[in-house]
């Protein structure tokens, strides 16, 4: 399987902070960049924090365990988005994969 692109739902605020609290962020250890947006879905709107162009350095997700992202966070966030809790958007972290064709798109969770 590839994964090209991963995106979390995170609390709205959270993407008009400035300066972000995500400091860093990598996936095995490779230095990523996030991006940031918005969407409306059902009158309702959420924030956006993804990671995309993946397979330029991972091809295919790695056999010997997986893909592991680690979020460096400043505590000192002014909207609370320097936290897990108040970073993600309501009881857990929730996230999709995308590969190149956007044709597979597992969601999970991550508990806070």
């Amino acid at each position: 399987m590839t994964v090209n692109t991963i995106e979390m739902i995170i609390n709205p605020s959270c993407v008009l902070e400035k300066p972000k609290a995500i400091r860093k962020a990598t996936i095995n250890g490779v230095r990523v960049f996030p991006y940031y947006s918005q969407k409306v879905w059902n009158g309702d709107t959420y924030g956006i924090l993804g990671f995309s162009r993946l397979t330029d350095h991972f091809p295919v997700v790695p056999p010997s365990g997986g893909l592991y992202l680690c979020l460096a966070m400043s505590r000192s966030s002014s909207s609370g988005c320097g936290t897990p809790r108040g970073l993600c958007f309501g009881p857990s972290c929730v996230y999709s994969l995308f590969n190149n064709e956007v044709t597979c798109c597992p969601a999970s969770e991550a508990a806070l």
